[in-house]
């Protein structure tokens, strides 16, 4: 596994890290003794940062019980929204959210707290006295988290909270991989500039990279014919470079080195060691890389 400095934090990220979202896997019945195979897969294999949230089902409770004395080997951050479901993304409540994360969680302190899809809160109010930048602040003043950031798929807000140097990390998904590089044009260049941190996440486009009815239906998501006819194209000049179409996937994100780390919400050992494999593997040919960016 391959590192590299989470922007400004000081922190050191593997390269691929683990996203919580469906490390419960599909079985109800099973959800901790899943959970406790990924991560303890992904300690095996040298990654140690977690990204979760409390929208994200039992993720953070499922965590606080499987990192019980492995907490000292990862760092963990977690969001902010969608708990309550009228969560008003203000100061206290700010506060609140994260003092049940951690105790779900069982840290002291996270690495990153961050705001959850931040067209929900709204720059007004993020930004506003009283709002989730101050109690986001006030939580690191507190102990309660190291660094601050922001996530979401909206581009030209997460941009402009970008620009603003307030926040330490910007995590986004969907929008950065060989199919689609929305994140490239001014996000990424605005993350960098401020020396922030950045955590690119869905990188398999919803099941792009994975054959059969998963690949039919991402395909479908793209919206236009024009970009399901370029991502066929990009697809099948991935399937010429060694590997499997999701470690390609990664191979590109990973050649960013704006990029601190790619994360993957895989829902099993597997799926991770998958992906996992890429930090390691040489990145796409220049002439693949040269063909996607023309395409």
């Amino acid at each position: 596994m391959q590192y590299r400095s989470l922007g400004r934090t000081g922190i050191e990220v593997s390269c691929v890290s683990l996203g919580g979202a469906y490390l419960m896997g599909p079985d109800e019945s099973q959800q901790e003794d899943n959970a406790r195979a990924v991560v303890e897969c992904a300690r095996q294999l040298g990654i140690n940062y977690i990204d979760t949230a409390p929208l994200y089902g039992n993720s953070e409770k499922l965590l606080g019980r499987v990192l019980t004395g492995l907490a000292s080997e990862f760092h963990v951050s977690t969001k902010v929204g969608f708990d309550p479901e009228n969560f008003d993304y203000k100061r206290d409540s700010v506060l609140e959210s994260l003092e049940r994360s951690c105790r779900r969680l069982g840290v002291e302190q996270l690495a990153v707290a961050q705001i959850h899809e931040v067209d929900k809160a709204g720059g007004q109010r993020i930004l506003e006295k009283g709002g989730t930048l101050e109690g986001l602040r006030v939580a690191q003043e507190r102990g309660l988290c190291r660094s601050i950031g922001i996530t979401g798929r909206a581009i030209p807000l997460l941009s402009e909270l970008a620009a603003t140097g307030e926040f330490d990390v910007v995590l986004f998904y969907h929008d950065y991989h060989p199919c689609v590089q929305l994140a490239s044009t001014e996000l990424l260049p605005t993350a960098a500039e401020q020396g922030m941190g950045v955590v690119a996440a869905t990188i398999l486009g919803g099941g792009l990279y994975v054959a059969g009815a998963a690949q039919e239906q991402a395909l479908e998501n793209l919206g236009s014919a024009a970009a399901r006819t370029r991502a066929i194209e990009i697809l099948a000049r991935l399937t010429e470079e060694g590997g499997t179409l999701p470690q390609a996937a990664f191979r590109y994100v990973l050649a960013d080195g704006r990029i601190s780390t790619a994360s993957s919400g895989a829902a099993n050992p597997t799926q991770l060691r998958e992906v996992a494999q890429a930090a390691d593997m040489e990145p796409l040919t220049q002439e693949t890389m040269e063909y996607i960016a023309q395409v």
